[in-house]
């Protein structure tokens, strides 16, 4: 809990002791007045509360980047298991590394290859938004 929010309720509570003794006295200055500090202790607990939650907030993002930090770290400092080593260096045997390597290989095919996938999504929606 914030000091703000501890302070803010502090003051609505005098504020509500205000108000009814005001009230019970007939004094509308002070009744006034305590409906003034309601509304004030109101405003500065909301406020405590707003710094509570984007510290919080804060923290988690904190902790959050840290986390990922290390899990790319440990991921970048060692080679996987669909990595083969080739003399000095090392090919990626997973499903994209052999599509990259395909691609950089073959580059009419692939270009070939996608257009016809193009034409094929763009035939079917259009076809399906006659009926």
């Amino acid at each position: 809990m914030d000091e703000d929010e501890i302070k803010g309720t502090a003051k609505d509570i005098g504020g509500k002791i205000k108000d009814g003794i005001g009230g019970l006295t007939g004094d509308e200055s002070l009744q006034a007045e305590g409906k003034t500090d309601q509304l004030a202790g109101k405003a500065q607990k909301l406020y405590g509360s707003a710094k509570d939650a984007v510290s919080d907030a804060a923290e988690s993002a904190k902790e959050a980047v840290g986390h990922a930090a290390g899990a790319a770290s440990e991921a970048f400092s060692q080679p996987k298991s669909h990595y083969q080593p080739t003399g000095n260096s090392y090919v990626d045997e997973s499903m994209l590394g052999r599509c990259t390597a395909m691609v950089k290989e073959q580059p009419i095919l692939a270009l070939l290859g996608t257009a016809l996938a193009g034409y094929a999504t763009a035939y079917l929606l259009h076809r399906r938004s006659r009926r």
